[in-house]
This record gives structure tokens, sequence and C-alpha cells, in this order.
């Protein structure tokens, strides 16, 4: 599998980056001048214009692999977009994608930092620690932040958990009354194509959770929420016929790139 690569600061672009929806109503005309409309669900993309400056020759090479490697526009890469979240259905932790066992029990509904309702109560009535993780595919080796909003009326301990292949990352957090954003990045080396993003409970543990997002990218931003469909796109390609990069310096590179994927 293709990826669109990280740059050396662990983010896939630079801002300020475009995106725009693209989509399509058939309109159909009676003979009495009826029309009806209807939208067509399977013309729906999303296009991304992409700004690149003081690319690295070593940034540049690699970009050009890609290009070559889907020659230009034929060929399809997965693309992780850097504005949008890479966990599908960040409010809904009882949703099938979330896998957890069944001692891991999820109460919806409850009174989110932003005074809506859009919070979970996670709770863990085993007696070993247990989680409740989704898996991305996407590449092992990237830099991700991991981001969770939670509270609890009781002070315990929670703990983020990254896996790919072999290889784990977890970091151990203090939960109390107010809510708090907790952050775990980093990345791994390797050549795994998924990764496991997970949120640990001890024995007896209750917390309440908001706001679980994973970027591809060192830190986090706002957080974005999503439903069905998240930030990974498997079947993205470039847009132009060629990758125009200029040399704007000793090892300083530029270029803007367009990109187009189904959504």
């Amino acid at each position: 599998m293709l990826y669109f690569p990280q740059l050396s600061t662990g983010a896939v672009g630079q801002y300020p980056i475009q995106k725009r929806w693209l989509s399509r109503t058939v309109v159909n005309e009676a003979w009495g001048g009826t029309r009806l409309k209807l939208a067509d669900p399977d013309s729906v993309a999303v296009e991304w214009t992409l700004e690149f400056q003081t690319l690295s020759g070593i940034e540049r090479d690699v970009l050009e692999q890609l290009f070559e490697g889907v020659e230009g526009r034929l060929g399809n890469f997965t693309f992780l977009d850097p504005t949008d979240n890479l966990l599908c259905w960040s409010e809904k932790l009882d949703e099938a994608v979330w896998e957890r066992n069944l001692l891991v029990t999820i109460t919806p509904a409850v009174e989110d930092p932003d005074g809506g309702s859009s919070a979970s109560r996670v709770s863990n009535s085993g007696i070993g620690a247990l989680a409740i993780q989704q898996t991305v595919n996407a590449p092992g080796w990237f830099h991700y932040g991991f981001t969770v909003q939670a509270r609890s009326d009781q002070n315990q301990q929670l703990t983020l958990v990254r896996s790919s292949g072999a290889q784990t990352q977890s970091a151990v957090f203090s939960i109390g009354a107010e809510w708090r954003r907790i952050l775990l990045s980093g990345k791994f080396t390797g050549s795994d194509e998924s990764v496991t993003f997970g949120i640990e409970l001890a024995p007896g543990g209750s917390v309440e959770l908001f706001g679980v997002q994973v970027e591809a990218q060192p830190g986090a931003s706002g957080y974005k929420k999503t439903f069905s469909k998240c930030g990974v796109y498997p079947q993205a390609r470039f847009l132009d016929d060629s990758l125009a990069l200029t040399a704007d310096g000793p090892d300083q590179y530029s270029c803007r790139i367009r990109i187009h994927a189904r959504a």
C-alpha cells in the first residue's frame, strides 16, 4: 500500500490547506414540467489543495517517489486528512467499530464539557485492567497524536495506549472531577499498516470521556466530531499530470499538490 507521506515535522500538510466537498444532484423533469431532484450519494468526493514551502531534498524525493509510484493521476494511495479525526464514531463509543470486553460498559448521553450531552461514561466491572479501542488502517510508522477529554467523580488513573504489531506505547494520567484533555504522542518503526488506539481503565474504574481523536501529527488540534466516516481515504489520487516542484534555495523546495478522494 502506498501512503501520502508525513513531513520531517510529523505533519501531513502545511497551513493554509484548502478543502472542499463535491456532490451532485440528479434532476428528472417530467413532460408536465414537474421536476424531481435526488441527491447522488455515489458522487460525493473531497478535494484538497496543499501548499508546501521549505521542503528539504529528502521530503521532495519522497513526494516524487509517491507520484511516480502511482503514475501521476492513474493510481491510488491512502491519504490521511490533516484537517480531520482519524477515528470513526468519536462520540458513540458503543458502536461496533469500538472493540471492548463485555465487562466494559458504555453509558451514552452524559453531560460533556461544552454543556451538551455527547460524552460517554465508560466503566470496567472486571478484576483486571480493560480497554476500549479502535484500529485505524494507516501506517504504523507515522507520528500520531491521540487525545481525549476525561473526568471522574473519584480521583483515578487512566491509560492511553497505542500499538502496532509487536510495538506498544502507553502513558498513565491522573483524572479528577474537572475535565482534562490528555495526549499520547509518538511514532513506531516497522512496516505495519494498522494502528490500534485504546483507553484502558483500572479494575472497577469509571470515567466520563468526550472528544476522542487521533491525528497524523505529533500535537493536538481542535476536536473534530466524526460519524461512520473519518479522515482516512484509502483511494485518493493526484489531480495533476505533473508534480511541479520549485527550487527556492539550497535544499529548499516548494510545490502545490491537489488531491481527490471519494467521500
